[in-house]
C-alpha cells in the first residue's frame, strides 16, 4: 500500500484545502470535517486501492482505511496547509438547523472531544484491570508500595479528566486549550474540595455554590469550556492591544469560574448522574433486552461512525458506578461476531486472494478493530453480517442476563480481556462464555446461511463444456488477456489525464479515452461487478479475473446520474461488445465537465504487467486498448 498515493488522492477528491476544515484518525477511520461535504467525490473515494469505504455520518466525513490509517493520517497532514485559518471559515459555513444537521453537530462535538483522550483512558483502565488481577492471584499486595504507586497511575486519568476534557474541548471550541486546562484545575483544586466537603455551606458573592466533587466528571467541564468559548470572543473585543495578554484571560477566568461552579458544574453533574441512572433504570426492568438489541445493531452503529456518541454514557457509568454495563458489552457481542464471521468465511471462499482478506479481517476483529472485516467482507457479502447479528444477538442475550460489566474504556476483544476483571471472578467468566457463544453460533450461522462467494459465475462455467460459456472474446492466451476498448474515440496515456488519482496510477494502470459518442460497450466477456450510484463509472470482471473500472469523465459524480443511461445491473454477464451505459456526450461537456474516461485494472498486483496499446490513436470496441500479463 502507498499511504503518499492514498492521501493524495484522498485529499483531492475530499477538495483539497478549500474544503478541509480539519482531520483526526481513530483506530481504523480518517475523520475529516468538511466546509461542503457534498463536493466530496464519494464513489471514487470508496473505489482507491487501500480504502474500505466512506460515509459522511455524525458531522463527519468519515474515509474507511483499516489497521494502516495512522499512516496515511502522517501522510494527509502534510498535505494540510498550516497558515490557513479553518476556525475562520468554519463560522461561515451556514449551519444546518434542520434535526439531522443538529444532530450531526452534536455527534462531530462528542467525537472531537472524546476520542483524543480515549488511549489515556484506555491504558488506565487496562491498567486498574491489570493490577486487580495482581492482587486477586497473591502476585502483588495492596499494602506493597509498589501497588500503591501503579494505583496511583492508574486513577490519575480518571481523576484528573475534567483536565483532559477540557484540552480537547478547548480545540473543539476552538478556545485557549491553556487557559482551558486552568479551569479544569479549578474544579479540581485540593483546597476547593476541602471547602465544599465541609460541614458548612458554601457561598460566593452571596450566591450557593453546591457541594459537588468534580473528579472524574465529564459534563461539567465541557459545558464550562463552551461557555468560555463565547466569554473569551467577548474579553478579546473589549480588551485594548497593550494589556490583552493578561487582560483577557482575567476576564475570562473570573467570568466563567465562579459561573461554572455555582451553576455549571452541578448542572452537568445532575445530568451525568441522569444519563447513568436513566441506563441502569432501563437495564433494571428490561435489561438482557437493551443489550440484545444494541449486540444486534453495533454493526450499523460502527458501519455510520456513530459508536462515538455514546461516550458520555459510557464515561458517567465508569465514573459512577464504576462499570458499564450496556455498550460495551454489546461490543464485546459484536466484535467477536464480526471476527468469527471473517474466519468462517475465510475458510468457506475458494478465492485465495479474499481467503487472505478474510483471514486478516478476523484477526482484527477478535483484538476488537471490526471495520476491516465489516467493509472487507461482511458489507461485501450482505448474507454473513445477517450471520453475525444473529451471534452477537445470542450472545448479547446471555451477557444481558448475566449483568456482564466492564470496567475500562477500551474496545474489547482478546487483548482487552482484562477490561472484565473484578472482585467478583465469575464477572470474567460471563465475558468469556459470551465470547464464546458469540464466535460459535456465528460460525454455524455463516455456514448455514452461506453466501455468494467471490469467484464469479463466469469464471465457474469456464470449466464447463458449454462453448458459450467457456470462450472469451477478449483473447486470452494462457497468461495474456487483451482487453478492447470499450468505447469510441482517441486513446490517451492516463499519466495525461487531469486528475492525480488516475495519473499517478494510485487506483491502478491502464489507459484513457476521449471519447467521439455516448456509448460504453464491454470490452470482454465477464460479468458487472458493480454499478455506481451514480451512473457514471462502472466496475466489470473478465472470466479471467481481470478487474477494471470504466469511470466517464472526471468529476462527473457531481451530476448525480444526470445525463447517464445504464443498461445493465450489479452481477449480470457480458459479452464483449454489449452495450453497457448510455451517455449525453454534449450535455455533458456544456455543463462543463472533462469527458475523458479513464480505463483502468484494478487488481494490478495479480498480475506482471500491464501495457497499453498506443499504435493508433482513434479506437473503437474491435480494437486492443490494453494487455494484461
Amino acid at each position: 500500500m502507498n499511504y503518499k498515493d492514498i492521501a493524495q488522492a484522498i485529499f483531492n477528491k475530499v477538495g483539497g484545502n478549500d474544503n478541509i476544515n480539519s482531520v483526526i484518525h481513530c483506530s481504523t477511520r480518517l475523520r475529516m470535517t468538511l466546509r461542503k461535504p457534498e463536493l466530496a467525490q464519494t464513489d471514487e473515494i470508496k473505489a482507491l486501492d487501500g480504502v474500505m469505504g466512506a460515509v459522511n455520518s455524525g458531522g463527519q466525513y468519515q474515509v474507511i482505511i483499516g489497521n494502516d490509517v495512522g499512516y496515511v493520517y502522517n501522510e494527509l497532514v502534510k498535505l494540510l496547509d498550516p497558515n490557513q485559518s479553518s476556525s475562520d471559515e468554519a463560522e461561515k459555513v451556514k449551519m444546518d438547523r434542520s434535526f439531522k444537521g443538529l444532530f450531526n453537530s452534536f455527534a462531530s462535538m462528542i467525537a472531537g472531544i472524546f476520542q483524543p483522550i480515549i488511549p489515556a483512558i484506555a491504558a488506565s483502565g487496562m491498567l486498574k484491570a491489570l493490577l486487580l488481577l495482581c492482587t486477586v492471584t497473591g502476585i502483588m499486595s495492596k499494602e506493597s508500595q509498589t501497588y500503591m504507586i501503579l494505583s496511583v497511575i492508574s486513577d490519575a486519568a480518571f481523576y484528573f479528566l475534567p483536565m483532559l476534557l477540557a484540552f480537547s474541548s478547548a480545540q473543539k471550541f476552538k478556545t485557549n486549550p491553556f487557559v482551558s486546562v486552568l479551569l479544569g484545575g479549578v474544579l479540581l483544586h485540593p483546597n476547593l474540595i476541602s471547602l465544599l466537603g465541609g460541614e458548612k455551606a458554601v457561598t460566593f458573592a452571596g450566591l450557593p455554590v453546591a457541594s459537588v466533587q468534580y473528579a472524574t466528571s465529564v459534563i461539567p467541564i465541557i459545558l464550562t469550556i463552551w461557555l468560555m468559548s463565547y466569554i473569551e470572543k467577548f474579553a478579546d473585543k473589549i480588551s485594548p492591544g497593550p494589556v490583552k495578554i493578561f487582560l483577557k484571560p482575567l476576564i475570562v477566568i473570573l467570568i466563567v469560574a465562579p459561573v461554572s461552579l455555582i451553576a455549571l458544574g452541578p448542572l452537568g453533574t445532575y445530568l451525568g448522574l441522569g444519563m447513568s441512572n436513566g441506563v441502569f433504570w432501563i437495564q433494571e426492568r428490561i435489561g438482557w433486552l437493551t443489550v440484545v438489541l444494541m449486540s444486534i445493531v453495533m454493526p450499523l452503529i460502527v458501519m455510520f461512525g456513530m459508536h462515538k456518541v455514546f461516550y458520555p454514557i459510557i464515561f458517567a457509568a465508569l465514573a459512577s458506578p464504576g462499570y458499564e454495563t450496556l455498550v460495551l458489552v454489546a461490543m464485546l457481542a459484536s466484535n467477536m461476531a464480526q471476527g468469527a464471521g471473517a474466519f468462517a468465511v475465510s475458510l468457506k471462499t475458494k478465492d485465495p486472494k479474499f481467503k487472505q482478506i478474510a483471514l486478516s479481517a478476523g484477526i482484527s476483529g477478535v483484538f476488537g478493530i471490526t471495520e476491516p472485516a465489516l467493509y472487507g467482507v461482511h458489507l461485501r457479502l450482505k448474507k454473513t453480517l445477517f450471520a453475525c447479528m444473529i451471534g452477537a444477538g445470542v450472545a448479547g442475550l446471555f451477557a444481558g442476563l448475566m449483568n456482564l460489566k466492564a470496567y475500562a474504556a477500551v474496545g474489547p476483544g482478546f487483548a482487552s480481556l482484562p477490561m472484565f476483571i473484578s472482585e467478583d471472578h465469575s464477572n470474567l467468566v460471563y465475558a468469556l462464555i459470551t465470547m464464546a457463544i458469540s464466535i460459535i453460533v456465528t460460525f454455524i450461522a455463516v455456514y448455514m446461511i452461506g453466501f455468494q462467494d467471490t469467484v464469479t459465475e463466469p469464471a465457474k462455467k469456464e470449466a464447463r463444456p458449454e462453448p458459450a460459456k467457456a470462450q472469451s472474446i477478449s483473447k486470452s492466451f494462457k497468461s495474456k488477456t487483451v482487453i478492447f476498448a470499450p468505447m469510441e474515440g482517441t486513446v490517451i496515456p492516463l499519466q495525461q489525464v487531469k486528475d492525480e488519482a488516475f495519473s499517478q496510477e494510485a487506483m491502478g494502470k491502464g489507459m484513457a479515452i476521449q471519447p467521439s459518442s455516448g456509448k460504453v460497450v464491454a470490452p470482454f466477456d465477464g460479468i458487472v461487478a458493480n454499478v455506481f450510484r451514480t451512473k457514471h463509472s462502472i466496475a466489470l470482471k473478465s472470466v479471467e479475473g481481470v478487474e477494471l473500472l470504466i469511470h466517464i469523465g472526471l468529476d462527473t459524480v457531481k451530476l448525480k446520474g444526470q445525463h447517464f443511461t445504464v443498461h445493465v445491473q450489479e452481477g449480470d454477464e457480458i459479452k464483449h461488445g454489449q452495450l453497457l451505459i448510455e451517455f449525453e456526450l454534449e450535455a455533458i461537456q456544456r455543463a462543463g465537465y472533462d469527458t475523458i474516461t479513464p480505463i483502468i485494472v484494478t487488481n494490478m498486483a495479480d498480475y506482471l504487467e500491464i501495457m497499453g496499446h498506443e499504435s493508433s490513436e482513434k479506437t473503437g470496441p474491435e480494437k486492443p486498448l490494453i494487455t494484461v500479463l
